[in-house]
């Protein structure tokens, strides 16, 4: 089957500044890669070991943002409004395939387009990530996603981008608010061919999508933070030691807040979506 989704590979976070955001999280502890431009857009890459570079699946933070919003693909510039976790990003078999099969269930979207990235390395050596995306109109679905097909996995799992300080090993799942998560779970279960287990919306590979109501994200994560507005609000980072990555926090002056699942980054510590810090393979 050419038109499979593989994973929730990874999280599209608005940043004012790339730059700047990339810092913040070397700060936590984590690596990020060099900034690096494709039209109207820049960003940096928390990425992680954890994948299946083999299937095409990739594991990483993206640090998107809107530079030019005339030269930026359609719609990134009504998606890269407000500050914080905006797009989960699939990894897909056959990009072009997805597209056909999603027009024909209705979704609206875009063609696949041919995208590239260029990182500068401190030796002096350019490497070069490229992958074909594609990105549905806004408005379609309860939290938003696009989607895309990594020709070049294996360079996201280079020692020098997935080495982190703080033990950061994979995020396993993301957490998000939707006034009515069960309804909101229908729309994925359809169009991904993802698995519901009344919790968690998963795929073959990668991190798991929990749908929650506000209410409940608060019960279940109090202190989390963040907006109020239904969205992606935060990601489940596994580390090796929850206990050493929040005192890396501490050290450089975050407040990690304790919740029953384990130390948490807030979300205005961390660009507008939180970091639960949890020692479990599958948190």
């Amino acid at each position: 089957m050419t038109d499979r989704m593989l994973a929730l590979d990874h999280v599209m976070v608005h940043v004012p500044d790339a730059e700047a955001a990339g810092a913040l999280f070397e700060r936590l502890g984590f690596v990020a890669t060099p900034k690096s431009g494709m039209p109207g857009l820049s960003n940096r890459l928390l990425c992680f070991p954890r994948t299946d570079t083999g299937a095409g699946v990739c594991n990483y933070v993206e640090l998107m943002q809107l530079e030019d919003p005339l030269r930026a693909p359609p719609p990134m510039p009504q998606l890269l409004v407000a500050m914080g976790a905006v797009s989960t990003v699939l990894s897909v078999t056959d990009a072009a395939a997805v597209v056909d099969r999603l027009r024909g269930q209705g979704l609206r979207l875009g063609p696949a387009l041919d995208l590239a990235r260029d990182w500068h390395l401190p030796d002096g050596t350019t490497i070069t990530p490229s992958f074909r995306v594609a990105i549905p109109e806004i408005g379609q679905a309860p939290v938003y996603w696009n989607f895309c097909q990594h020709k070049t996995p294996e360079l996201y799992v280079r020692p020098e981008f997935t080495a982190h300080a703080n033990g950061a090993q994979a995020i396993t799942r993301v957490w998000a608010t939707d006034p009515d998560p069960e309804a909101a779970a229908r729309h994925y279960v359809a169009y991904w061919g993802a698995d519901w287990d009344g919790s968690d919306i998963r795929l073959d590979h990668g991190p798991a999508l929990r749908l929650l109501t506000p209410e409940a994200l608060e019960a279940t994560l109090p202190g989390s933070g963040g907006s109020a507005a239904p969205g992606i609000k935060g990601m489940t980072i596994r580390v090796t030691d929850a206990g050493r990555a929040a005192a890396i926090a501490r050290a450089a002056g975050f407040t990690p807040v304790e919740t029953p699942e384990g130390p948490l980054i807030p979300a205005p510590q961390a660009a507008g979506c939180f970091l639960l810090y949890s020692e479990g393979a599958d948190a």
